[in-house]
């Protein structure tokens, strides 16, 4: 987890910058508050680390870059950085943008009102009216 050595310090320290409270962090990842503070933990033993749909939550509802979160400046040169297949950046400076881009990418791709309802009716059907609504589909 080099990329989240000190993602404990990071948040903390975005949590006071913000004003912001475990509790809200909580809400903001949809995660309970024992995990927020297992990931502030100073305890190696105890902490854990936020997935990264945490840790877009995390930028895009606190307006926060990413590389304020992570460890960046990773000294091995040795070993390769983190290849997030898919996510090309937009501007290498601001990778705000880039999440920004993903996030509307995201967004086309998740049905509509509508089509969730249709799917809810589909699913509430029986055996025989879904054989005729996938042969009205093909």
């Amino acid at each position: 987890m080099k990329y989240l050595s000190k993602f404990h310090k990071h948040l903390k320290q975005l949590r006071e910058e913000k004003h912001l409270t475990i509790d809200d962090i909580s809400v903001i990842c949809q995660v309970d508050v024992t995990v927020v503070n297992a990931w502030e933990s100073t305890q190696e033993d105890k902490r854990c680390f936020p997935s990264i749909d945490n840790l877009i939550d995390l930028c895009l509802k606190t307006g926060t870059q990413l590389d304020a979160l992570l460890e960046l400046n990773y000294d091995h040169e040795d070993e390769e950085q983190l290849e997030l297949p898919g996510l090309a950046f937009i501007d290498e400076n601001d990778v705000n943008l880039s999440l920004d881009h993903l996030q509307k990418e995201i967004e086309k791709l998740l049905p509509t009102d509508d089509e969730l309802e249709l799917l809810k009716r589909f699913r509430r059907s029986d055996d025989e009216n879904k054989k005729l609504i996938l042969q009205l589909m093909n």
